[in-house]
C-alpha cells in the first residue's frame, strides 16, 4: 500500500518527521562544574512526546534497552503521562470545525493533523473525548521561528483570521 511510501516522504523532513514517531529532546542536562573535570555522574531530563498509540511503558523499554551495559538509572517525572487520545472526526463538532475553516480558506482540505506541540488540552479529557488543537492560521517560516521563544508573535491578519474562525464556531456550533 501507501504506507511505506509516505512515511519515507514524511520522514526526510523535520516538519513531518515528528508527525510519525515520537520524538525525543534532551531538554535539561547536569554534569560537571568545571571545563576540564569529568563528572562521576551526568543527568539528562528527556522529553518525549508520544505518537498515539505508544507508551510510557513502551519509551522506558526502548531507553533501557539503549542503555543496556551502561549504568543507567531510569525515573519518572512527576507530569509524565500517556499520549493523548485521537479524537474522532465523524461528529458535529469536526463539522463545525470543517466548516469555521473553509469559511476562512475556501480552498482549504480539511483534515485531522497530528499537533505535536505540548498543550495542556490533555487536562479536558475528563470531560470530552471532542479535543481539537486547532488555530486556523497559515504561520511564516518567521512566525514558526518565534514559537516559545523572544517576542514570540503572530501577524494582525492571522490575529483576526483566528477571531473570525472562534466567532463563526460559537456562533453556529447550536444551529
Amino acid at each position: 500500500m501507501l504506507k511505506p511510501l509516505l512515511l519515507s516522504q514524511l520522514t526526510k523532513n523535520n516538519s513531518t518527521n515528528a508527525l510519525v514517531r515520537t520524538t525525543t529532546a534532551l531538554t535539561m542536562m547536569k554534569g560537571s562544574d568545571g571545563t576540564n573535570i569529568l563528572s562521576p555522574e551526568v543527568e539528562f531530563i528527556v522529553n518525549f512526546r508520544l505518537l498515539p498509540g505508544n507508551t510510557v511503558k513502551e519509551v522506558k523499554e526502548h531507553i533501557t534497552k539503549a542503555t543496556e551495559g551502561f549504568e543507567v538509572e531510569i525515573e519518572e517525572i512527576d507530569n509524565t503521562r500517556e499520549a493523548s487520545a485521537v479524537s474522532p472526526t465523524n461528529n458535529k463538532a469536526f463539522q463545525i470545525m470543517k466548516k469555521g475553516i473553509k469559511q476562512i480558506y475556501p480552498d482549504a482540505i480539511v483534515t485531522p493533523y497530528l499537533t505535536i506541540a505540548a498543550t495542556d488540552a490533555y487536562k479536558y479529557q475528563i470531560v470530552s473525548k471532542n479535543i481539537y488543537r486547532f488555530m486556523p492560521i497559515k504561520i511564516n517560516d518567521a512566525e514558526k521561528q518565534s514559537i516559545h521563544s523572544t517576542n514570540e508573535y503572530i501577524s494582525i491578519e492571522n490575529y483576526m483570521k483566528m477571531i473570525h474562525y472562534f466567532e463563526y464556531v460559537m456562533k453556529n456550533y447550536d444551529q
